[in-house]
């Protein structure tokens, strides 16, 4: 049984559709039982029915264009600290709290992520936007510990 190779592509648009975004996609086939991990993000808040929503999604897409009638499917959140390491999630999280080391200091900046643009972030701290380049990060995450949202 050959993975269609356009899949990932077709379910990312397929979630978008629904309001979430596909943040990691992995197939991968042991003794002919084929097993699907992704991982989605809904700005509105990504809890089990998103995810269940997501798996239900996954599994129609895979019956209809690969055949595969009962596939394993594993769907979770991000995560509410998750670390922030792919374009695909820099572009998910924009105007989402996060937090930022940068690899010039000691200490985490708090603030919102605004766009992305490739090489470079805007950095939203106390109503004042800095563009940030990623290469100057040292690490991001969700900032699980923002109360205003």
């Amino acid at each position: 049984m050959v993975i269609q190779a356009g899949l990932e592509d077709e379910i990312e648009a397929l979630l978008a559709k629904a309001g979430m975004r596909l943040l990691t996609f992995s197939v991968s086939q042991r003794k002919g039982n084929v097993k699907v991990t992704a991982t989605v993000f809904s700005p509105s808040g990504t809890g089990t029915e998103e995810c269940a929503k997501a798996s239900r999604l996954i599994e129609a897409e895979l019956r209809r264009t690969a055949n595969i009638q009962d596939p394993e499917i594993e769907v979770s959140s991000p995560g509410i600290d998750r670390t922030i390491r792919t374009s695909k999630e820099w572009q998910a999280f924009e105007g989402q709290q996060i937090k930022l080391l940068l690899v010039s200091e000691n200490e985490w900046r708090s603030g919102k992520l605004g766009k992305y643009c490739g090489n470079r972030i805007d950095f939203i701290e106390n109503d004042i936007s800095t563009a940030i380049e990623i290469s100057a990060i040292a690490k991001a995450k969700l900032d699980s510990s923002y109360k205003g949202e």
